[in-house]
């Protein structure tokens, strides 16, 4: 068969080499937890196979027959290429849902804990010329004391979907420099068009980094800076005639960089883009490149057929993201899953904008608190380089922090990730708590849906008035004694109308079900009337891009047929806005 998901892995910071370990893997389940006693790392007779990067509930793992577990094992075989120069590898994981122990020829290599993040291992120590061999154990749990957004756990919610577990983004080995590039990642200011260009380094050191600014095959601009005992570089352009990344332009920039240390000329060469952008908030308004930027969006859950947590291809990524700015939608609110790499670079190519969001748990626990925060903090460092990316979300309707309002651990927890966010990316604006109590962040954020009594912009008048109202399930739109007067407000739910070809009994979607396709129009156009009335809003997100499972308040079924024409669908969003 041919190698799934072939495409590298990591498209904002690249490499000429690499080895892609996707494919066919030995997979056993292990329920009573034998497999370290009995050194399964070291040899084992794996009962079944699966494709990774798909998890075994999903139909293009080939393991979907097998009995859900709490534990289970990866094993396979690789060749260490042998025209790769001396130096360091890498191994690299995209994201393995929760807990990973990797064994590289039956010995430890390092641990991992969380499901969304990526992690590496240096195993240089442990290759050998010719076949090697590598096997991973993972365990998960269905507790709610750890991240895991909308994956049901000890219970299910009519929100929540099948769980995975498991090596859910690919597995690629690198060879690297010993002083190397580990992430870039940029910032533009528009009024003196400036890019900043940041690399981090995988040690401390003393040397010179060279950047070369490119545009459609041609370097623009280059620049150098000389730095000693660093981990962390950075330098500045002044781009002429910048060509700015939008919606309606995304333009891009190629950069080159090569690290010099000591005396033998380039140590590390590596690739990745830039768009320049400048997002920011002023006067209750979102300004996108000092222009107002208005969100019209949609809330995606990220779940695909047959790959079900992974796109089977990297086309799936781009055929989403099509159909989402085809439907009048330029931004996306990637809910309750921190998705692919993969998807941003498509979105930063095709100009979808992206609020990133962390999946929460549901029970404020010490283990809550230290999983959450470092996983968050790891990807905000994985995708502050996309241009797409112009808002962090750490959590969401006060899931996992229940009791803001009289407990001050919690309330602490929301405050610290919101300043931690802004101390590693500030430029973008975070949300603190999405949907309702506020506390802080530089955004105020709220879930409306359709009632019989009271209109949108009503609700919302009322709101500014008093922003420690009632919002939705008895939760405020403020806690008392903060100040929500100067930020702009986004509807970040709205809609979630439902309707399927056959209504089965969990089917959940929020008010009464429209019985035809006209009924169906006559309800979007209808919410769609109440959103655009509300002047003081920044923006909207649109509940929601696909059916998922039980779910059935998507503008797309969930094979992406639409409900309705996508022509049609476009009209009513643009038409919100008034804009093209």
């Amino acid at each position: 068969m041919n190698q799934p998901r072939p495409e590298y892995p990591r498209p904002i910071l690249q490499r000429p080499d690499w080895l892609n370990l996707n494919g066919t893997w030995d997979f056993d389940t292990d329920p009573n937890d034998t497999g370290r006693i009995d050194r399964w790392y070291q040899g084992h007779d794996y009962a079944a196979t699966i494709i990774v990067p798909f998890t075994m509930n999903a139909n293009a793992s080939g393991a979907s027959h097998l009995s859900s577990c709490d534990i289970v094992w990866y094993s396979r075989t690789f060749t260490l290429p042998e025209d790769w120069q001396p130096g360091t590898r890498l191994l690299h994981f995209g994201a393995c849902d929760h807990k990973a122990w990797v064994y590289v020829n039956g010995e430890l290599a390092g641990e991992h804990t969380g499901g969304y993040a990526p992690f590496h291992r240096d195993v240089t120590h442990l290759l050998r010329a010719g076949e090697n061999n590598l096997t991973v154990r993972v365990s998960d749990s269905p507790t709610w004391t750890q991240p895991r957004g909308k994956q049901a756990g000890t219970t299910r919610w009519p929100i929540d979907y099948d769980a995975i577990i498991g090596l859910w983004q690919t597995v690629w080995l690198e060879p690297v420099a010993r002083v190397h590039v580990t992430s870039t990642w940029s910032s533009y200011t528009v009024a003196t068009r400036t890019l900043q260009v940041n690399a981090r380094l995988s040690h401390m050191a003393t040397g010179e980094l060279q950047v070369d600014l490119c545009r459609a095959g041609k370097v623009m601009q280059q620049m150098q800076v000389a730095f000693t005992d660093r981990p962390e570089v950075r330098l500045d352009f002044i781009v002429d005639n910048p060509a700015l990344w939008s919606p309606v332009d995304p333009a891009l920039y190629d950069v080159n960089l090569r690290l010099i240390t000591g005396e033998g000329g380039v140590e590390d060469a590596c690739s990745s883009y830039v768009g320049l952008r400048e997002i920011k908030t002023q006067q209750r308004q979102m300004l996108l490149n000092d222009e107002p930027l208005y969100l019209r969006g949609v809330l995606d859950q990220g779940y695909f057929p047959e790959g079900w947590y992974s796109a089977i291809d990297d086309a799936q990524y781009k055929t989403d993201i099509e159909l989402t700015l085809a439907m009048g939608f330029n931004c996306v609110r990637k809910h309750q899953k921190a998705e692919d790499p993969r998807y941003l670079y498509w979105a930063d190519k095709l100009g979808l904008l992206v609020w990133a969001e962390m999946p929460s748990g549901r029970i404020f626990s010490t283990e809550l608190v230290e999983t959450l925060s470092a996983e968050w903090l790891a990807l905000v460092c994985r995708d502050r380089g996309h241009p797409c990316v112009i808002t962090w979300v750490p959590f969401n309707e006060s899931w996992g922090v229940w009791h803001q309002d009289s407990r001050p651990a919690q309330r602490a927890f929301v405050e610290a990730m919101v300043s931690l966010t802004q101390a590693l990316d500030p430029t973008r604006p975070v949300v603190g708590n999405d949907g309702w109590e506020f506390s802080r962040g530089d955004l105020w954020t709220l879930h409306l849906y359709e009632t019989a009594t009271e209109t949108i912009a009503a609700r919302l008048q009322a709101l500014m008035k008093d922003p420690t109202q009632f919002v939705g399930g008895r939760r405020v739109g403020a806690l008392p004694g903060t100040d929500v007067s100067e930020l702009p407000i986004v509807l970040t739910e709205c809609g979630g109308i439902g309707f399927s070809h056959e209504v089965r009994g969990d089917d959940f979607a929020y008010g009464q079900l429209p019985k035809t396709a006209g009924e169906l129009h006559e309800r979007f156009e209808a919410i769609a009337r109440e959103v655009g009335h509300a002047d003081v809003l920044s923006g909207f997100f649109w509940t929601q891009l696909t059916d998922v499972q039980q779910e059935i308040n998507g503008v797309l079924y969930f094979d992406r047929s639409a409900k309705l024409p996508v022509e049609a669908i476009r009209k009513i969003m643009v038409g919100i806005a008034g804009g093209a």
